[in-house]
């Protein structure tokens, strides 16, 4: 709920095909973010395609930003 927080977030890529297997998150209204992870794991969802979805922010879901971040669009 703000920062300094306890809260985690863990993400499960398969980088050979570039989507999204799964999320674990901990923590206060962590809720939130599991129906888009839900989508995202489910629907196959590339993270290229992941990277014109991102929510506004400042908020928690700025969890999504880092992921796409960490791995970028592919090239």
């Amino acid at each position: 709920m703000g920062k300094g927080q306890a809260d985690r977030c863990r993400f499960v890529v398969d980088e050979e095909r570039r989507i999204l297997v799964g999320a674990t998150f901990v923590g206060f209204e962590t809720v939130d973010m599991l129906h888009a992870a839900t989508i995202a794991v489910v629907g196959e969802v590339s993270l290229d395609r992941l990277w014109h979805a991102m929510p506004s922010f400042p908020t928690r879901s700025e969890i999504w930003l880092e992921l796409i971040e960490e791995f970028g669009p592919e090239a």
